[in-house]
C-alpha cells in the first residue's frame, strides 16, 4: 500500500483552514453529490427533535432464523448478508451460516489450543470473492482464516498488542483495515498478513473511550467504520473529521465537528452509524458513567440535522426501538442502503401476547418458541 494518510497535531490548524474552505465550497455548490457532501455538526447546538418510524424512511422485511442445537444466536452478531447467505458469529456458537431465507445450512467453531484453532472468537468477516472467513481473536492479537465450511487455511498476527488491541476490521480487495485502540487504523495484506501502513488521526492512543471511575479502569468499544457506496467511513475518538476511505485508498473529508473533541473537559464523541443515499446517521457518546448516547440523522436532501432522541420506532411492533448499531453487528459488509437488527424470540412472544404486533411480524411471532433464534429485521432505506 503506497498511499498512507497521516494527520499530526501540528498540521491541524492548517488542515482545519483548508477543510472549512471545502465546507463552504460544498455549501455553495448546489449540484454537489449529496451522498458524500461535507456536513458540519455543532456539539454545543440543540437540534430539532424528530419523531420517526423506520417505515417513514425505509422498507422493512422480517426473516426468522432457523434454530437447532448447534446454531444458537446470541443477539446482534450478524457478520454478512447478501442474496445467498446470512452469516452470524459469536463466541459461544462460532460461525453460523444460513441461506437468505433463514434456513440453517451449517456452523463451525474452531475454539481450542491446537493447530488452526483460536482461543476466542472476538469478531468475524466473510470475504465472498475468496470464500474465506476471517476471525479475529483479541486475546492472541491474531487472525485466523477458514473457508466457509470451517477448513483452516492460515493465520497471522494483527501487529497490535494486548495493550493496544485491534477491536474491529473490514476487508478491501487485497487488504485488511483494522481499528486499534484507540486512534489508529492498521493496514495488512490479506494473504500474508504483512504490515502495509497505517492511518492516524493525530492524537495519543491514550485519548479514547476508556477512563477511570472509583479507581477502576472502564473500557468502551465502538463501531468506528461503516460501509459506504464509494468506500468505507472512518473516524476515531480523537478525530474532529469524518473520512471516506475510497477504493483508491485515499481519505476524503465528508464531515466535521465543532468544538474539537480534544478541547472538551468532558469529551463527547461523534461516531458514524450509516450513510445512505438520502440520510447520514451518527450518534454522540459522552465519556462518562453509562456512556450516554444520542442518535442523530442528517437529511442530506434538506440539509438538516435532527436529534432522534432515542432509536427509531417500528410500526409493526408498538414499543420497539429500532437500532442498527451495536457491539456485535457490523455495517462493514452490508450495502450502504441496508441495515439489520435482530429481534429476540422472547421479546416477540411477549409482544404477541400483549397484542403489540401487526402484519408479517405478528404471523412470525405466533409460531415462535422462547428458545428460538432471533428474527432478522432487514431495513432497506428509501432513495
Amino acid at each position: 500500500m503506497t498511499n498512507i494518510f497521516i494527520i499530526s497535531l501540528l498540521d491541524m490548524k492548517v488542515f482545519c483552514y483548508i477543510f472549512y474552505i471545502i465546507v463552504l465550497t460544498s455549501c455553495v455548490n448546489q449540484n454537489a453529490d449529496k451522498e458524500n457532501e461535507v456536513w458540519t455538526f455543532d456539539m454545543e447546538k440543540t437540534y430539532d427533535k424528530k419523531d420517526l418510524y423506520i417505515q417513514d424512511i425505509a422498507d422493512v422485511e422480517y426473516i426468522p432464523l432457523e434454530s437447532n442445537d448447534s446454531m444458537l444466536w446470541l443477539g446482534n452478531e450478524i457478520a454478512f448478508l447478501d442474496k445467498d447467505y446470512i452469516i452470524g458469529a459469536n463466541p459461544r456458537s462460532g460461525i453460523l451460516v444460513h441461506d437468505n431465507n433463514g434456513k440453517a445450512l451449517h456452523s463451525f467453531h474452531r475454539k481450542g489450543n491446537g493447530p488452526g484453532e483460536y482461543n476466542w472468537l472476538s469478531f468475524a468477516q466473510y470475504d465472498k470473492a475468496q470464500n474465506e472467513i476471517y476471525i479475529l481473536s483479541y486475546s492472541e492479537c491474531k487472525f485466523y482464516v477458514y473457508d466457509i465450511k470451517g477448513n483452516f487455511k492460515r493465520s497471522f498476527p494483527t501487529h497490535c498488542n494486548t495493550q493496544n488491541i485491534m477491536e474491529r476490521f473490514f476487508l478491501m480487495d487485497d487488504e485488511i483495515i483494522g481499528y486499534c485502540r484507540e486512534n489508529t487504523y492498521l493496514c495488512l495484506d490479506k494473504k500474508s498478513g504483512s504490515f502495509l501502513g497505517k492511518y492516524s488521526f493525530g492524537a495519543s492512543a491514550n485519548f479514547g473511550g476508556s477512563y477511570y471511575s472509583d479507581n477502576m479502569r472502564v473500557n468502551n468499544q465502538v463501531t468506528t467504520f461503516v460501509k459506504d457506496r464509494n468506500g468505507y467511513i472512518l473516524t476515531s475518538y480523537a478525530s474532529d473529521t469524518t473520512w471516506l476511505l475510497t477504493p483508491e485508498k485515499t481519505l476524503v473529508p465528508i464531515g466535521a465537528r465543532t468544538p474539537s473533541v480534544l478541547t472538551m473537559e468532558e469529551p463527547i464523541f461523534l461516531l458514524p452509524i450509516k450513510n445512505t443515499p438520502r440520510y447520514y446517521f451518527a450518534y454522540t457518546q459522552k465519556k462518562a458513567v453509562g456512556y450516554p448516547e444520542v442518535m442523530y440523522m442528517v437529511d442530506k436532501a434538506k440539509n438538516r440535522i435532527y436529534s432522534l432522541e432515542s432509536e427509531l420506532k417500528n410500526k409493526d411492533c408498538v414499543g420497539q426501538k429500532v437500532s442498527f448499531y451495536g457491539m456485535f453487528i457490523t455495517q462493514a459488509n452490508l450495502q450502504s442502503n441496508i441495515a439489520v437488527q435482530t429481534i429476540s424470540a422472547s421479546y416477540l412472544i411477549e409482544a404477541y401476547e400483549e397484542e403489540r404486533l401487526s402484519g408479517k411480524l405478528k404471523e412470525i411471532a405466533s409460531k415462535l418458541n422462547d428458545d428460538d433464534n432471533p428474527v432478522l429485521m432487514i431495513i432497506k432505506f428509501k432513495e
